[in-house]
């Protein structure tokens, strides 16, 4: 399809290719301002006592959003019981499926709009740290 729309030199009816071109572009979602990047902390709110940094940052490219959304947290959680962490706003929730990320023994999790942990050991809260969780989550929603 590519090929059909390039024009060659001297081409006397290239109205037509070009116009072909600008309407696939808009049904691609039209041109992307430069993959221009979004990028907060609105919307965590932590649960359960815990507390640190998360930020998210997304591209909106035609319907799809690209996200990554990380965090550095502490808290406390006993050992192989889910504990929810924090909420996260509903523009950058996952569609219809459930995100992993493992730290250690510990597996941080995304469903919904809600990010919760299960470890294979306590997770207790340190006074000289500033955090004791980690995670990254790459994702399309």
């Amino acid at each position: 399809m590519v090929d059909e729309l390039k024009m060659t030199h001297g081409e006397d009816l290239w109205q037509g290719k070009y116009n072909r071109l600008v309407d696939t572009v808009e049904k691609m979602g039209g041109v992307v301002d430069q993959l221009h990047w979004t990028t907060s902390d609105d919307g965590i709110v932590f649960l359960n006592g815990w507390q640190g940094n998360v930020s998210y940052e997304y591209v909106q490219i035609g319907d799809k959003k690209l996200v990554s959304l990380r965090g550095a947290i502490k808290g406390n959680a006993k050992a192989a019981q889910y504990t929810e962490l924090m909420t996260i706003p509903d523009n950058i929730k996952p569609k219809n499926r459930m995100l992993q990320y493992q730290y250690w023994d510990s597996i941080v999790q995304i469903v919904d709009n809600k990010i919760g942990v299960r470890s294979g050991g306590d997770i207790k809260e340190s006074t000289d740290s500033t955090w004791n969780l980690v995670f990254e989550f790459n994702y399309v929603c």
